[in-house]
């Protein structure tokens, strides 16, 4: 009888395991820059910064940090498309930031480490690539590309080739609550 309630015990901690697991994998799986309003200001720092004015370019170099709302996007380089049209203040419209080199993503609630990355304005995409690494509260997840939907939350991670042209895959590590 005590064998029967240890199996019975085993299997019931088991599924609470598998659903603490999946449940924790699913709020990874939305970003805290669920409804990120990309028309708010970005503000931009650098050691460095060249424009190209014709093609409508501007080349920001070293200790890159870029912050909009309650995100920040640090960088060793980050080139900035704007539209060619200036508005009446004078200002430019941003269409696109591109960022290389030791890219970090921070929000509220979770840090991105990557490669490479890409704010497209007007998708309301963040897509980062490049030996990603995902960290937050809930555990550590990494994988060759994510992609952040701002409109949605959704996070989406891909498997697909390495740096070094190795097929690689989806990894995480998840912390269980103290049972």
């Amino acid at each position: 009888m005590i064998d029967k309630e240890n199996s019975i015990l085993k299997i019931l901690t088991l599924m609470i395991f598998v659903l603490i697991i999946g449940s924790s994998f699913a709020n990874a799986q939305i970003s805290a820059l669920r409804d990120h309003e990309v028309q708010n200001p970005v503000d931009i720092s650098s050691d460095r910064l060249e424009v190209k004015q014709k093609e409508n370019i501007a080349l920001f170099t070293g200790n890159v940090v870029v912050t909009q709302s309650e995100m920040s996007l640090l960088s060793d380089r980050i080139t900035v498309f704007y539209q060619g049209d200036r508005s009446k203040d004078n200002s430019s419209s941003i269409s696109r930031l591109d960022a290389s080199g030791n890219v970090t993503m921070t929000s509220p609630t979770e840090t991105i480490r990557s490669t490479w990355g890409v704010y497209d304005f007007k998708k309301k995409i963040i897509t980062l690539g490049g030996n990603v690494e995902f960290s937050n509260a809930d555990g550590q997840i990494k994988s060759p590309r994510l992609q952040v939907n701002l409109s949605t939350g959704k996070i989406t991670m891909d498997a697909g080739q390495d740096e070094e042209d190795n097929q690689s895959r989806v990894t995480g590590q998840f912390i269980p609550p103290g049972i």
